[in-house]
């Protein structure tokens, strides 16, 4: 009977016109239909040539039906690549938050693909029980299976998955087990908390027994992983200044973070990339890029206050680019040699606009040789 009433739901939705959906729903349709903040409606995508803003490449996904390996920690999972990009290609994975479908978070893995980036996305268990810790975890078992995708014979991403480079990310309280994740595993490169809340069980540090010892402390957001959190001023759910503020406030110092928060908006703000005059999406790709691809052009761009923006902070500091400083860590020496011998064994996307040091457009033994020579002067 569930699944009747559940058909019906959807057939509903499937024969409505754009401008019958609400931004939720207008966001399950990507392909048909985009978000029109000005006007505070759904519109058809081809209206007024009106096209979902998409980057340069071309892009496809698969699922479990496809030989896509599923998991016990979450429903399913969909996959989301650029199919004309052969470069190895860093990765975010996403959870929704509760009580909602992993297709709300399909326009932000079309997005990240169109862009370059390997997106999955996942869908939740159990919305009664799966708390953020869950979701962390679910996550981190989310990158597994990608790791396994670039090894698996007749994954559509056999041999692209830079084993290395992974991102975390969700809406709500899938935001803030992004942030937790990073607690968990400390190789992830960056994360996107999309308005998020967060709140961990705790029997050490929590000590209101009414919340079944769930709270929110700086421990549980102790991590170096850059984050960006995003928050929406007309937000009810998780207001900026009970969750976002809280989570940028709790993040290490030590940390890159950056918190912004878009004008007006509501709960459901985060999970269009479109949002802010295209603001959230710009903002988000500046960030991966810079985090994940080692593109330290967008650094400076970073720090400018976007113009939807009603509170806007970061502790972001954009260094010189030092010739030969492969890792970014402000000095030249040995380790910046074996990462450009590590580029030259196995290419890939990352740092590539770094590592041709005598700028000759190619990448070699001649650049070693370079790089020795700044070493030893």
């Amino acid at each position: 009977m569930n699944y009747i009433v559940y058909l019906i739901i959807i057939l509903n939705i499937i024969q409505s016109e754009c401008v019958d959906l609400d931004f939720e729903n207008c966001l399950l349709w990507p392909t048909y239909c985009t978000w029109n903040d000005s006007n505070n409606q759904c519109e058809d995508a081809n209206e007024n040539g009106n096209d979902p803003s998409y980057g340069p490449y071309q892009f496809s996904s698969y699922n479990e039906s496809n030989g896509l390996a599923s998991s016990e920690s979450y429903l399913s999972s969909t996959v989301f690549y650029p199919i004309n990009n052969d470069s190895l290609l860093a990765s975010i994975v996403i959870v929704p938050g509760a009580f909602s479908s992993e297709t709300t978070i399909h326009s932000w893995a079309s997005y990240y693909a169109s862009y370059g980036y390997i997106a999955m996305t996942i869908g939740i268990n159990d919305f009664f029980n799966d708390d953020c810790n869950d979701l962390a975890n679910s996550l981190l078992d989310g990158i597994e299976v990608l790791k396994q995708e670039n090894n698996r014979l007749g994954s559509p991403i056999l041999n692209r998955v830079d084993i290395n480079n992974f991102a975390t990310s969700g809406w709500s309280i899938g935001g803030g087990a992004a942030q937790y994740a990073a607690t968990l595993d400390s190789s992830l490169k960056a994360i996107i908390a999309l308005n998020p809340g967060l709140a961990i069980q705790d029997y050490q540090n929590c000590t209101d027994p009414n919340y079944e010892y769930y709270c929110l402390v700086p421990e549980h957001l102790n991590h170096s992983t850059p984050v960006l959190i995003i928050s929406s001023e007309g937000d009810i759910e998780n207001p900026t200044d009970i969750d976002a503020a809280i989570h940028y406030s709790y993040t290490p110092n030590s940390t890159d973070k950056m918190l912004f928060e878009l004008a007006n908006g509501n709960h459901s703000t985060g999970l269009n990339p479109y949002a802010g005059s295209e603001d959230l999406g710009n903002t988000v790709l500046k960030w991966l890029d810079y985090h994940l691809l080692n593109d330290i052009s967008n650094c400076n761009l970073l720090l400018n206050q976007p113009n939807s923006a009603v509170q806007f902070y970061t502790n972001l500091e954009c260094y010189e680019n030092i010739l030969g400083d492969l890792n970014n860590d402000y000095v030249v020496n040995v380790l910046d040699i074996i990462v450009i011998v590590n580029y030259i064994l196995a290419p890939s996307i990352n740092q590539t606009s770094n590592l041709d040091i005598n700028n000759d457009n190619d990448i070699n033994v001649i650049d070693v040789l370079e790089l020795i020579n700044i070493i030893l002067n």
